[in-house]
């Protein structure tokens, strides 16, 4: 019985790291071009906040979250909450949590071109949008 519970426990390893594997190897077509709205972070640069209106930090996710999703998000939340405590409650920086699946987020979803679990920093200067999907987190 424990050596099926141990073959079970090697099977899911081994699916994980060939998933980890193919989704470094696989080309990755969907990702965002430079002129588009949203510009992955490594690609530009993360915008001069200093010198912004105003801050979005959303973070997109999916209805269904594993761990970790559940956990960049809450970890996200608590260091703008408590680190800007003034900005948040001036308006200057704004965090939202998006669930992408939801049709009442269509707008937001399609503005930061955001699919499953993301975060986005968005620096609002003379009303015109800088959007960066953070991917170091």
């Amino acid at each position: 019985m424990k050596l099926k519970i141990i073959y079970t426990l090697l099977g899911i390893i081994m699916i994980v790291l060939v998933g980890l594997i193919i989704n470094e190897l696989v080309p990755k077509d969907n990702v965002n071009s430079p002129d588009e709205t949203a510009v992955v972070a490594e690609e530009k640069e993360i915008p001069d906040v200093k010198k912004a209106d105003r801050i979005e930090v959303i973070n997109f996710h999916a209805t269904q979250r594993c761990v970790s999703c559940t956990t960049l998000g809450k970890l996200s939340e608590k260091t703008i909450t408590e680190r800007f405590v003034n900005e948040v409650a001036s308006g200057k920086i704004i965090f939202k949590s998006v669930n992408v699946e939801l049709r009442e987020n269509t707008e937001i979803v399609n503005l930061y071109q955001a699919s499953g679990s993301s975060l986005y920093i968005n620096a609002i200067k003379d009303g015109k949008n800088n959007i960066v999907q953070n991917v170091k987190v």
